[in-house]
């Protein structure tokens, strides 16, 4: 066994604010009961923790990248931390951050910059788990075995995860924020997103003239009202169906609710200027924590709020896969692929397409693979229902179909696959390797007969 010391960074890049984070790693080498070589982070330290800035923007459409990359510096500088010394990190861009017309040049720009770390223009629903995970709620489910809602509020959107026991149910989001409208030191409003101008005019509202506190806590108390009816505590209205990103959701029955983002901060808290920010962040706060009044006995506190999305990046993980793989040299190397996996515990071959499905569909990616650890000794019949089952899972899936496994049959289910395709397709399939869900894979070029792997994996609070 090796340990080892290594210095991270995890940079977050939301709608309304931008934060970065530098940590140091302790990394333990094992080997498992399969004498599979494993990973894990047996501590983490927080070096440093930036201050929380405003997210810069060029304008209403384009993210500041060079003033970005300014604080990256700054924080490396604080921390004492040189560039060359972390090996390790996330990029992420979330919320209405994500849907700028630069957003991906920025992460790609920011990752090359830092290193070669995991890069994730989370969507929606990717942001949702993210901030699940990030605020402590996932980990609160599985040590309480109960089923927990975690709602994460921030400038531009509510993301929302459903954790039961440990085990993501799902995730969607809706289009409110505490910065949906802002207004200037002399009441005016300066900005106003066209995404809740509908509900104004339901509501009868007009913000021509200067902000008025009476017609802004109507506002905001029917946008808490919709976080009631999406934690299936009302009866969903046609206005909250509206403000749906993802499409909708499955209701259900929580044991506890969590929040997090930066609204979140503002829950329950008293003597608070209400226009302390010039948008309606502190006053949305303020009408959720009482129209939830009636459900204080579910309500729990998470680790973490503002700082939920990302707190550090994982560790780089480089793996070989076995040698009786199948692979497309053609299209290697790939990089910043995200893995999912469809079952947690005991792997029903059946259900592959199905909990593959609700896996999938929480990534905007349009390259992913699907990890299985899959049977010691598997039959012909076995491989082949694998088989069958993964090709549709990939069938609205553009590029390679890729499948990663813990036991050594990678061969025989690539060539089965290969042969049961209706059209020519590229597949990747490598064994010997073990994942999680969250985590990312990289694939390089052949060596002999083997294929170099890293899995990311990132790190929450």
């Amino acid at each position: 066994m090796s340990k080892n010391e290594i210095y991270s960074i995890g940079v977050d890049i939301g709608t309304s604010t931008t934060e970065i984070i530098i940590s140091k790693l302790k990394v333990k080498n094992t080997l498992s009961s399969s004498l599979i070589k494993e990973t894990t982070i047996e501590d983490k330290e927080i070096i440093y923790k930036s201050p929380i800035v405003f997210t810069p923007f060029i304008d209403e459409f384009t993210i500041d990248f060079q003033k970005v990359k300014e604080f990256v510096i700054e924080a490396l500088l604080k921390s004492k931390i040189e560039k060359s010394h972390i090996s390790t990190g996330a990029v992420i861009i979330t919320g209405e951050t994500a849907r700028k017309e630069n957003a991906k040049e920025v992460t790609d720009n920011l990752s090359e910059y830092l290193g070669d770390f995991v890069v994730a223009t989370a969507g929606p629903k990717l942001e949702s788990l993210l901030a699940g995970y990030g605020s402590g709620a996932y980990e609160m489910s599985k040590k309480l075995n109960r089923r927990i809602v975690n709602l994460d509020i921030g400038g531009g959107t509510t993301n929302i995860s459903i954790f039961n026991c440990g085990e993501c149910e799902q995730t969607f989001a809706l289009d409110i924020g505490g910065r949906l409208i802002k207004f200037d030191y002399e009441g005016r409003v300066i900005y106003l997103s066209k995404r809740i101008e509908f509900l104004l005019k339901d509501l009868g509202i007009d913000f021509r003239k200067k902000v008025n506190l009476n017609v802004l806590e109507i506002l905001c108390k029917r946008l808490s009202e919709s976080l009631l009816e999406v934690c299936s505590l009302k009866e969903l209205s046609k206005d909250t169906e509206k403000l749906f990103i993802s499409e909708g959701f499955t209701p259900f029955k929580a044991d506890y609710i969590s929040f997090s983002g930066g609204v979140g901060e503002y829950m329950g808290e008293k003597n608070v200027d209400l226009f302390k920010h010039n948008n309606i962040g502190v006053l949305l706060g303020k009408c959720i924590f009482e129209e939830f009044e009636p459900y204080r006995n579910r309500i729990i506190f998470p680790k973490e709020k503002i700082r939920a999305t990302v707190i550090g990046a994982g560790n780089h993980s480089l793996t070989v896969s076995g040698s009786t793989i199948v692979f497309d040299k053609s299209i290697l190397p790939l990089k910043n692929i995200p893995i999912i996996k469809p079952f947690n515990n005991k792997e029903n071959l059946k259900d592959i397409y199905l909990l593959g499905k609700k896996k999938l569909d929480m990534y905007e990616s349009t390259l992913v693979a699907i990890s299985l650890v899959g049977p010691k000794s598997p039959s012909y019949e076995e491989i082949k229902l694998m088989g069958n089952e993964i090709i549709k899972l990939f069938e609205n899936v553009e590029g390679p179909i890729i499948v990663v496994l813990e036991n050594d049959f990678a061969k025989a289910l690539g060539q089965v696959i290969s042969l049961n395709l209706n059209k020519k397709r590229e597949v990747i399939c490598l064994d010997k390797i073990s994942t999680r869900n969250g985590d990312y894979l990289d694939i390089g070029l052949p060596l002999a007969n083997a294929i170099p792997v890293v899995i990311k994996t990132l790190i929450y609070n």
